[in-house]
């Protein structure tokens, strides 16, 4: 798909999650690549933050955490900020006008391991991975 959108200007391709599989790394070569001198166009959602330190600013939208506005462009970002720290620091001090993100409750994924632990036994991965490996002959 991405060499469609590299030699052909009539094409949009939307991807979902085109970060999977792909080393972060090369993630940014390959947008950079695409950005600078790919044809069509490249819409795609991503969990890697690569992509904000290789793509224009004004190219990234962000989802939101608000049902009701969905997508934002962030604002007050200058031309040298890096668009990776500066959405780190915006989940931290929320300086948008919409939450980007919920805030995690560590508390709460705490408990809820112990209670995983507790309701299947600290060893139980470690006995299926064993299993596992018996039934393939290791």
């Amino acid at each position: 798909m991405l060499i469609i959108v590299y030699n052909n200007p009539s094409i949009t391709v939307a991807i979902d999650e085109l970060d999977s599989g792909i080393f972060e790394y090369l993630l940014g070569e390959l947008l950079n690549i695409i950005s600078e001198k790919g044809k069509g166009q490249l819409i795609f959602t991503s969990h890697n933050l690569r992509p904000l330190e290789t793509i224009d600013k004004g190219f990234i939208a962000f989802t939101t955490t608000n049902p009701e506005n969905r997508y934002i462009r962030f604002t007050n970002v200058k031309g040298n900020n890096n668009l990776r720290d500066f959405y780190y620091r915006d989940i931290v001090l929320g300086e948008q006008n919409e939450e980007v993100y919920n805030p995690t409750n560590n508390f709460e994924i705490a408990l809820a391991f112990r209670e995983a632990g507790e309701a299947f036994g600290s060893w139980t991965a470690f006995q299926i991975a064993g299993s596992k490996r018996k039934e393939i002959g290791e």
